[in-house]
């Protein structure tokens, strides 16, 4: 699969982005298509045991999560829902393999609700390695060193690593992903490249292949999910990131 395929993704995701823009303002009715954007490329992607919904994850002992943008439910589980009405359901957290957190423009304020709002997915499971989160935006402030520490300052979760997301991506700025940024610690590092439209394509593949990454890691399959994915000219940033904290001199790969 090459970058055509990707590139096609982006182009036509941007289109739906412009095409409702230009007939209102109104930030429900656009955060809620955009949703929808995105749902639908996952969609793509999915076999017919993954399903896609929105809502809750309740247990007994936490109650409910906040609302999440997309769960991706396991229906082989057999008590997956406590509740279901159409896209709408309550989903047990053994069922739910990943949430994603969807934001037409992130910024310092969305950026804290989305990972608040997927923390409170993470802190239900705390021992185990489901749900991984991910934060989706389309348009948002520049990923700079400045902006990104900024933004990780104020964040009151607990800085453990299973409190992190997997992957956070902006269409038209950058991604940023969970990996060892030293020796000893893991963390958010800044995926670099040439800031350009080709760039942005690549980037896209690999926030894809990453969700896809973890179907295949739920479903005990070995294989690498980046085969198809062409990852030269992308490099990783020499800094980390980190709850409350800046990871300063931490290693490039």
């Amino acid at each position: 699969m090459n970058d055509a395929f990707y590139r096609g993704l982006a182009d036509e995701m941007t289109a739906k982005l412009r095409r409702i823009s230009a007939f209102t303002t109104h930030g429900p009715s656009i955060g809620a298509y955009h949703e929808e954007v995105l749902r639908s490329v996952l969609r793509s992607m999915l076999p017919s045991r993954f399903a896609l919904r929105t809502g809750f994850a309740f247990d007994e002992t936490h109650g409910a999560s906040q609302q999440g943008d997309i769960l991706v439910v396991d229906e082989n589980y057999p008590g997956a829902y406590y509740f279901r009405e159409g896209e709408f359901a309550i989903v047990a957290p053994e069922a739910l393999i990943c949430v994603i957190e969807v934001k037409t423009t992130l910024s310092k304020k969305t950026f804290s609700e989305g990972m608040d709002a997927l923390h409170s997915f993470r802190r239900m499971a705390p021992s185990k390695a489901h749900p991984v989160t991910f934060l989706f935006a389309y348009e948002g402030s520049p990923f700079t060193p400045a902006v990104l520490t900024s933004w990780y300052a104020t964040l009151d979760i607990p800085d453990l690593i299973r409190n992190y997301p997997w992957a956070i991506f902006t269409l038209s700025r950058g991604l940023v992903l969970l990996r060892r940024v030293s020796d000893s610690e893991r963390g958010h590092c800044l995926v670099l490249g040439e800031n350009n439209a080709e760039t942005r394509v690549k980037l896209l593949a690999v926030f894809l292949q990453t969700v896809r990454k973890v179907l295949l890691l739920h479903s005990k399959i070995q294989t690498s999910a980046f085969s198809q994915t062409q990852l030269d000219g992308l490099t990783w940033s020499n800094l980390g990131f980190r709850y409350k904290s800046h990871v300063p001199n931490a290693e490039a790969a």
